[in-house]
């Protein structure tokens, strides 16, 4: 089919242009352009584009200056912004622009992963089929941008012998060269004439790998980060949330109002649990402390929050959208997992 054009009726019909194909290319361009204007502002040094660490998601109370630092309103300087350079606190001093080139562009790959894996749920919620033309588009940017972080990282260690040794010797470079083999696999095979070859069936069961490799990639984001974990946590969050939903049509209730809202509700908790697990392992700190800062409203949002309110949100949304467009019975009826 050619680039970013889909067919406009039957079967031999002329090619038009396609909305989705060219937001997902543009979404997939996003990243180079954001990094584009950083260097010509000359501007890269550890910085939070997005936000994720400011008061109100990370926000500073989440540890200290030390490991065994408090966590709630009471720290001082925590890991989401002070002088020491977290996420919300300003430019880290004295940060590598290669190596905060590398982290941006890594942490844009675990959000185009998580994009792509939102499209077939998507599709579904609000009734949209034509959405699926932007997966294959989504996923190949994914794995571009992940490639160009990779190559990067080679250009950063200067010698092909020390990158080998660095990812055989450090376990989260294995675990990302991992993902970035899955991901080649998957954009390999990610063109009609290799679904044909294939067949659709062991095409389909090939390309669930993409569960995998996305959840290796936020295991990849976690290990990358010194302390503050509030953007990995909030991904693993999203993640949970579309594994629950695949779960959930599997069954049947995929579209089901109280199934999302509990899925929502269920997706917030794993985070919040996820969240204290993680800083008990990497830090020591008591689970309790971690759990008690997610009521802390007044301070900071945390992630299980944000997880748990787009949930509802997308629950009512579709709701909404379903009842202005309901699904045709034969597709409501449909179920079973699909990437």
């Amino acid at each position: 089919m050619p680039f970013l054009r889909e067919r406009s009726g039957a079967k031999g019909s002329p090619y038009r242009w396609s909305p989705e194909k060219i937001a997902a290319l543009l979404l997939v361009l996003l990243p180079f352009a954001l990094l584009a204007v950083r260097i010509l502002r000359g501007d890269l040094a550890a910085t939070d584009p997005l936000g994720l660490g400011a008061p109100g998601l990370g926000g500073p109370g989440l540890g200290g200056p030390g490991l065994n630092a408090g966590l709630g309103p009471g720290a001082a300087g925590g890991l989401g912004g002070g002088a020491a350079g977290g996420l919300g606190g300003g430019p880290a001093l004295g940060a590598r622009p290669l190596v905060e080139t590398l982290r941006f562009l890594g942490d844009w790959a675990v959000r185009l992963l998580l994009v792509t894996l939102a499209v077939t749920p998507a599709r579904r919620l609000f009734n949209w089929p034509k959405l699926l033309n932007a997966r294959r588009t989504l996923g190949l940017g994914a794995a571009a941008v992940v490639a160009v972080h990779f190559g990067l990282y080679c250009i950063d260690m200067g010698s092909l012998s020390v990158v080998v040794r660095e990812i055989v010797l450090r376990i989260y470079l294995t675990i990302g060269f991992v993902a970035l083999l899955g991901l080649l696999a998957l954009s390999s095979t990610s063109w009609d004439g290799a679904v044909a070859r294939l067949g659709a069936e062991r095409w389909r069961r090939l390309h669930t790998l993409a569960y995998p490799i996305t959840a290796l990639a936020i295991l990849h984001f976690f290990m990358q980060q010194k302390l503050d974990v509030t953007e990995p946590t909030l991904m693993a969050g999203f993640f949970l949330w579309l594994m629950g939903w695949r779960l959930l049509q599997r069954y049947g209730h995929g579209t089901g109002l109280l199934a999302l809202v509990l899925l929502a509700v269920s997706a917030g908790f794993a985070t919040a649990l996820l969240e204290a697990g993680w800083y008990l392992a990497a830090t020591g700190i008591d689970p309790k402390r971690v759990l008690s800062a997610n009521l802390a409203f007044g301070y900071s949002i945390r992630p299980a929050w944000w997880v748990a309110g787009l949930g509802v949100a997308v629950a009512l949304a579709s709701e909404a959208a379903l009842r202005i467009r309901p699904l045709p019975a034969r597709r409501a009826r449909a179920s079973g997992a699909v990437t």
